[in-house]
């Protein structure tokens, strides 16, 4: 392949970064499903790597029919055998009230041990970066 496609810039921070020579499967045997705010980086607020863990990202870190597909593959084709369950403070996808986002991460880490999977919740604070038990 040729070229590059980078509109903002070179969003590479080096070919050790870059992915090159991990396998697919992820090194912890770990998903993490979290929201797709773009507050939110996950694997440095949970002290992993590139490569350590599978991530999944939706509205509201809601375990949604397409999450439940993607963990299912992940758990048939890449060995993921846990799953981090981390919602957020101020959540628009759940109109900003914490205590909804943190039910939420509960009730989805029920339908996740249901499907087989060990699952963690958590709740990250945006203002704080704390990483606490979601109860």
């Amino acid at each position: 392949m040729t070229g590059s496609w980078e509109p903002f810039g070179s969003t590479r921070a080096s070919s050790a970064t870059g992915g090159t020579g991990l396998p697919k499967e992820p090194a912890r045997n770990l998903a993490v499903l979290t929201c797709m705010d773009a507050r939110i980086d996950p694997l440095p607020v949970l002290g992993l790597r590139l490569g350590d863990a599978n991530v999944v990202r939706n509205a509201g870190a809601i375990v949604s029919d397409d999450v439940l597909r993607s963990l299912r593959a992940a758990a048939s084709a890449l060995g993921v055998r846990r799953v981090v369950v981390m919602g957020h403070t101020d959540c628009a996808g759940h109109g900003g009230d914490d205590a909804a986002a943190a039910a939420a991460v509960v009730q989805g880490a029920r339908v996740l041990r249901d499907e087989g999977f060990e699952v963690e919740t958590l709740m990250y604070d945006v203002v704080s970066g704390a990483v606490a038990p979601a109860v």
